[in-house]
């Protein structure tokens, strides 16, 4: 057992990982995770990287098709912008109970429009790493915003939808896995953390301005649902810049902390996230979050008592 363990070759970008797989063209080991397929074979992210300029149209296409959002990211936009189109279509019974069919496409709105976002905090943070010196990010599919290359089915889904359901807040789930040992400075491993949230506030201006510009006055359930989701944007990147383990916080302040915190908290960190949804739920701890975004909302000129009581959804519309 030992010659064997002594002979196994290990992944080039990640030595820790064992691997039976090659690149056929330099024949480097690497695990599937840096392998991109390849007109003959498999390539590893570093030749992909070496020939972003060279090869066959055939190949220089297949390179770009990894760099750019793919065909499900523009099918999630489009579904989530025909939401809007309908929301806006559907009458405003002005003083009578709120027909399903638009309870139900206001929610579908929200759900959508947050879908998008979280590719689009996901891929914020695969970017920026990939500028930072992390080309193994390519290979994993992270800067095609395809959801399906994010998802953890719990974190990413399950948590995140059942929040929203109940009025809270969906928090997008840590699915991208960034190898720091290839980022170059403990700023640029801060910026790649903080690069989620960042989306999360620009996601939410987008769209809490227009609503205060009037864009939407002649819809009010499309208006009081996309400055919802612009709410839900704010909420979401306060509570992920919280410094807990498993969130963004954490991973901006870690790189600067000493090896002997990171240590004592490493044993704990898996456990962190879900101590922290228990307090939320079942204490007040946390409502500096919603008022943090009721700030941020009614700084850009929306009212969020309109939008929002004790977290959930009421407007007066009653989208969900």
């Amino acid at each position: 057992m030992s010659d064997l363990t002594a002979d196994t070759l290990r992944c080039a970008f990640h030595p820790s990982v064992p691997t039976l797989l090659s690149c056929t063209r330099c024949d480097r080991p690497a695990c599937p995770d840096c392998l991109v397929d390849a007109p003959v074979g498999k390539r590893c992210v570093a030749c992909i990287a070496e020939q972003s300029a060279s090869g066959t149209a055939r190949e220089r296409a297949a390179r770009r098709s990894l760099t750019r959002p793919g065909w499900v990211f523009w099918a999630l936009t489009g579904t989530f912008l025909g939401f809007c189109v309908l929301v806006a279509s559907m009458p405003f019974p002005a003083g009578q109970a709120i027909p399903g069919g638009l309870r139900f496409a206001s929610f579908a709105l929200v759900v959508s429009g947050w879908v998008v976002s979280l590719c689009l905090h996901e891929w914020a943070h695969a970017y920026v790493a990939y500028r930072s010196g992390d080309h193994s990010v390519v290979g994993r599919g992270y800067l095609t915003l395809d959801p399906r290359k994010y998802t953890d089915p719990v974190f990413s889904v399950a948590i995140p939808v059942a929040f929203l359901v109940m009025g809270g807040i969906g928090l997008p789930g840590g699915a991208v896995w960034i190898d720091h040992g290839n980022i170059r400075s403990r700023r640029n491993r801060s910026l790649v953390s903080l690069a989620g949230p960042v989306v999360n506030v620009v996601f939410g201006v987008a769209c809490i301005v227009p609503v205060a510009a009037g864009v939407f006055d002649r819809s009010p359930t499309l208006a009081v649902a996309i400055a919802y989701l612009g709410w839900l944007e704010f909420a979401t990147a306060t509570l992920n810049l919280l410094p807990v383990p498993g969130l963004d916080g954490y991973g901006i302040v870690e790189p600067y902390l000493p090896h002997t915190v990171r240590a004592f908290v490493n044993p704990y960190a898996h456990y962190a996230i879900l101590i922290l949804l228990v307090l939320m739920i079942t204490t007040s701890f946390g409502t500096f979050v919603f008022e943090i975004a009721d700030a941020a909302t009614a700084a850009l000129g929306v009212d969020p008592n309109v939008l929002v009581h004790d977290g959930r959804l009421i407007a007066n519309v009653q989208l969900l």
